[in-house]
């Protein structure tokens, strides 16, 4: 549990430079040690208001990155073994230089973040699987998009009705019993594809905001084993467009195109990199496109660590090509507005009759067209697989098979939390606090599944 309180307008603070001291023990994995420099920085010396934020976050910080990188490599690769019996640690070690094995340096000895067998698992089984037999390939979820673009194109869109139940249950000792605490879980929003919202039930009174984060509200006395749970409906539309840079009209609509610190900015490398994509182009459309065939052909996916523990989400997907879905999105709404292409964020869950998890994807806004739409991830992982239709789709059109939950990126809740969140940035699977103190992931379990799916003809 996290125990200092936090102000939500502090996370610009996260584009200051840090004291060398500090960096010191931060470089070399030893976050205790950082722990214990930056108290030592903040009560020996008058410190401007935005380095005491910048110093408090990363306490946040490096208190998340002792508890996250505890899996060495032994203990990964025998788990591969077990699933994959033709690995080997020349290939492991291989997967990991392509930065599919997140990991510190401490003592001289890598440690992995805990996830990293999952990961390794997730974005290379189908690899492994190949090796092991040539004629394997796993083609449900292409079959499945496929299927969706073809009857989109047809139609001219495609929508379903769904309903989700989804839960928190905190974990923590019976101490907290009688305490007061608060909730916010994921709610629907109002939105271009999203319509008919519906609460059907909900473990105690809620409130249900309007934010750009949407989210129901519990606020009560805690009881020990207690899950809290919502239980909602809503239709998905998604309108088929077809786009030509024919068609695209020149102009500046003056918005989504500042930059939002500390992640969506213009740094040095991020301009070059926009100068490079932008040559003498000024459709638009056009730019908008090579951004996004800059990040799916440069960014592989892969799970990173928490992104309140990166510096700067677009610029870390630049330099070390990888990153998941949010920070492939992140990278691209950067560039785009680096180019005068207004982009923004849009996040929820992936959601189709028989599968649902957390998902980010980005909207650019092109006139005549309005607002279109690109998942960056999806764009990847058909580039890499050679399903070029599907490629082509993800640029300006997307599929019915979500539920959006945030407009907007890194805003904040209603009613705002008092202590740091877990993920300041994005919101798919819910928070908790009490009165006098946060909780965090290792808090709480939680999860989500999908009561119905009915398509609407």
């Amino acid at each position: 549990m996290l125990f200092e309180k936090f102000d939500f307008s502090d996370i610009e603070s996260l584009a200051i430079e840090m004291p060398l001291e500090i960096n010191c023990y931060k470089y070399a994995g030893d976050f205790e040690g950082e722990i214990n420099a930056i108290d030592s920085y903040l009560t020996k010396k008058e410190l401007p208001e935005a380095l005491v934020a910048r110093l408090t976050f990363e306490k946040f910080i490096a208190s998340t990155m002792i508890n996250n990188y505890k899996t060495d490599f032994e203990t990964i690769y025998n788990r591969l073994k077990e699933d994959f019996p033709n690995i080997t640690p020349e290939l492991l070690n291989r997967f990991i230089d392509e930065g599919h094995g997140d990991f510190i340096v401490k003592n001289g000895k890598r440690m992995f973040e805990n996830a990293a067998y999952i990961n390794l698992k997730r974005i290379k089984g189908d690899y492994l699987r190949k090796m092991a037999d040539p004629d394997y390939y796993d083609k449900a979820n292409f079959e499945l998009r496929n299927e969706n673009r073809t009857i989109m194109k047809e139609k001219g869109f495609r929508a379903f009705r769904y309903t989700v139940r989804q839960w928190l249950k905190p974990t923590v000792s019976e101490e907290h019993e009688g305490k007061l605490i608060r909730v916010h879980l994921p709610f629907p929003a109002e939105c271009a594809t999203q319509s008919d919202i519906k609460l059907l039930s909900s473990s105690a009174d809620p409130y249900i905001s309007n934010a750009e984060q949407r989210t129901v509200f519990f606020e009560k006395t805690y009881v020990p084993g207690e899950e809290f749970f919502v239980e909602y409906s809503y239709v998905n539309k998604s309108t088929y467009k077809e786009i030509t840079p024919l068609a695209a009209e020149e102009g500046n609509p003056g918005f989504y195109l500042d930059e939002q610190y500390p992640h969506v900015r213009f740094t040095p490398y991020i301009k070059m990199i926009a100068k490079e994509l932008t040559g003498n182009e000024k459709n638009p459309l056009m730019l908008a496109r090579r951004a996004y065939e800059w990040v799916t052909h440069n960014v592989g996916y892969s799970y990173t660590r928490p992104y309140f523990c990166l510096d700067n989400i677009a610029e870390f997907a630049a330099i070390n090509r990888r990153g998941d879905c949010g920070v492939m999105s992140t990278l691209f709404i950067t560039l785009c507005r680096a180019m005068g292409v207004p982009a923004k964020w849009e996040s929820g869950f992936y959601t189709t009759p028989v599968e649902i998890g957390c998902h980010d994807w980005a909207m650019f806004y092109v006139e005549p067209y309005g607002w279109l739409y690109a998942d960056l991830s999806m764009g990847e992982s058909t580039a890499r697989c050679g399903e070029k239709a599907l490629y082509n789709h993800y640029f300006g059109n997307l599929d019915p098979f979500r539920t959006v939950f945030c407009n907007d990126f890194q805003k904040q809740f209603e009613p705002p939390k008092s202590f740091m969140r877990c993920d300041p940035y994005d919101n798919q699977t819910g928070e908790a606090e009490f009165e006098d103190a946060g909780l965090f992931f290792n808090d709480w379990s939680c999860g989500r599944t999908v009561i119905s799916a009915e398509e609407i003809k």
